[in-house]
């Protein structure tokens, strides 16, 4: 759903002086940007808004979303179509970042709006932010006009600017690589605090990032490590 960036990309080069891309290299400051949700006039959908191309007819839909993907990633075998279509038809049914993104935008009458996703609610009736799915009214709202400065992430309706996603939100991860969080859980946040492993009870200091991911990508003998299994899409 967002877009991966860096500060500088290295291109490597031959003894000839030719560029080639054996390898990916990046310098300085990684992040991650995301889009508006519906395209400008006359423009195609493309990243995100190909998840909203939609149509009163939800299978003629289904169709154009794979279109869309297919011809972005030249992908024409009947094999990687039906693969396609099903990472889709899953993907909208169970996260529920998309779920939020479309009950908002249909509701909109006009393109003068923003969505945005606040970082500092606690999903009802949940543990605070351990890697929950989020519930629509906790984690989105519409904002009218250019009051969506101080937010973390803001999607516009329609236009042509992107918007730096900051890694400290907890829907970074799910929006980055969606497929390994398909239901839209919460990632990392620094709010997350640590707790005393004699009594359980929570302490006043945060978690950092770097024992937040050594968590998460601990092998456990007996339970199955969903992240792994992803391998070098991990």
């Amino acid at each position: 759903m967002t877009s991966f960036g860096a500060t500088e990309i290295v291109q490597n080069t031959n003894a000839n002086g030719q560029q080639y891309n054996s390898t990916f290299k990046i310098r300085g400051q990684v992040y991650h940007k995301i889009g508006s949700l519906l395209p400008m006039p006359n423009e195609p959908h493309k990243f995100l808004q190909i998840y909203f191309m939609g149509g009163e007819d939800s299978r003629c839909a289904l169709a154009n979303r794979v279109d869309a993907r297919c011809g972005y990633n030249n992908l024409d075998s009947s094999f990687a179509r039906r693969i396609v279509s099903e990472l889709d038809a899953l993907l909208n049914e169970h996260n529920e970042l998309l779920k939020i993104f479309k009950y908002h935008m249909h509701k909109l009458e006009s393109d003068n709006h923003a969505i945005v996703i606040n970082p500092d609610k606690t999903p009802a009736g949940e543990h605070i932010r351990r890697f929950n799915t989020p519930v629509a009214d906790d984690v989105a709202g519409i904002i009218v006009g250019d009051r969506t400065g101080a937010r973390e992430i803001v999607i516009l309706r329609r236009n042509n600017n992107l918007q730096f996603i900051a890694d400290t939100h907890r829907s970074y991860d799910a929006l980055q690589y969606p497929l390994i969080f398909w239901k839209g859980q919460d990632g990392y946040s620094i709010n997350i605090k640590q707790q005393d492993p004699v009594s359980g009870a929570e302490t006043n200091k945060n978690v950092s990032s770097k024992d937040y991911y050594a968590y998460r990508l601990m092998i456990r003998r007996g339970l199955d490590n969903v992240i792994l299994r992803f391998r070098e899409l991990c």
